[in-house]
């Protein structure tokens, strides 16, 4: 069943830590020990509480729901596995992981040993994956695959090579100044070459 999201209601996560992950890594931009929490605490950007359950209404989140979820991820995180999201699954996931992490797993420990901390993600528009569709001199095509004269799309905003996909952060800036050179020489009049469509 599928139910939808008032339109009315937030749409946020939340990302969850103990005090031993928030003081090794840091928790968004809230960073790890020498640095002080407080200004982050009393900004109300990180959340701060000794139990979950505290945390929990601190964030608005449900305390029985988050205790539940709390404790689920804390069983099969002290094997190492993280069967909601697959954390750590696979030899580029650990290669991120946490390299001096005596667990079986770099990428997922238990959350368990108070104070805990929360910082909230609300949806972003990064940029696109779709983009607009263009030919090889980044020019843009219209419904009927012809050119819209003096308008050029590149990075994000053109249809991105790897078809929708985003395999790693920066993906997009190699194509960005690759195809803006060529719109930029395109725009001049100056084409020294011929791209193959």
């Amino acid at each position: 069943m599928v139910t939808a999201t008032p339109s009315n209601e937030e749409v946020a996560s939340w990302l969850i830590c103990d005090h031993r992950f928030q003081r090794l890594y840091g928790l968004g931009y809230s960073r790890p020990f020498p640095i002080p929490v407080w200004s982050n605490i009393q900004s109300g950007y990180l959340k701060k509480a000794n139990t979950i359950e505290e945390l929990a209404i601190a964030c608005g989140i449900n305390p029985q729901g988050l205790v539940q979820t709390i404790n689920n991820y804390n069983v099969h995180a002290k094997e190492g596995k993280d069967p909601e999201f697959g954390r750590g699954s696979t030899p580029f996931n650990r290669k991120q992981g946490d390299p001096l992490h005596k667990g079986p797993n770099p990428c997922v420990a238990p959350i368990q040993d108070g104070p805990f901390y929360a910082v909230k993600v609300q949806a972003g528009s990064f940029g696109t994956f779709a983009g607009l569709r263009t030919n090889g001199y980044a020019q843009v095509l219209n419904e009927k695959n012809e050119t819209i004269p003096g308008l050029y799309a590149v990075g994000t905003d053109m249809s991105s090579i790897m078809g929708g996909y985003y395999p790693s952060g920066g993906v997009n800036l190699g194509p960005a100044m690759t195809f803006g050179y060529i719109a930029g020489r395109h725009a001049a009049g100056i084409n020294k070459y011929e791209v193959n469509h």
